[in-house]
């Protein structure tokens, strides 16, 4: 399965590089330039092909909505499951914290009643 992530992160990588290669050379375009252009636009086809056909082997994973808006946010999207892991270790000492007060209070009100 790695393989395959990792084949398909290279095309992406691969891809968003020819894609700046070619913003680049329309944006200051010469006619004698029009030959790298082809080959660049016929390259980003390839890696569109290359990307579609790996496709089927990653259609499984699952990602969660809220990397997209991590993304969207300019946040590094691997930051993602450290924050949900700060969030987690957080809401355990919260109730592990109320567990305690349930535990000393359910203590004094043994005592209580024994008396």
């Amino acid at each position: 399965m790695s393989s395959h992530l990792e084949i398909l992160e290279s095309s992406l990588e691969k891809f968003i590089e020819n894609v700046r290669q070619i913003g680049i050379i329309v944006g200051d375009f010469q006619p004698q330039g029009q030959t790298v252009l082809n080959q660049k636009i016929n390259q980003m086809v390839t890696l569109m092909q290359e990307i579609e056909k790996s496709k089927c082997h990653v259609q499984d994973i699952q990602v969660p909505l809220e990397v997209f808006d991590y993304i969207d946010q300019g946040r590094n999207p691997q930051f993602y499951t450290k924050d949900c892991m700060e969030k987690a270790l957080a809401k355990n000492e919260q109730v592990k914290g109320k567990i305690d007060v349930y535990r000393f209070v359910f203590k004094k009100f043994d005592l209580t009643l024994m008396r």
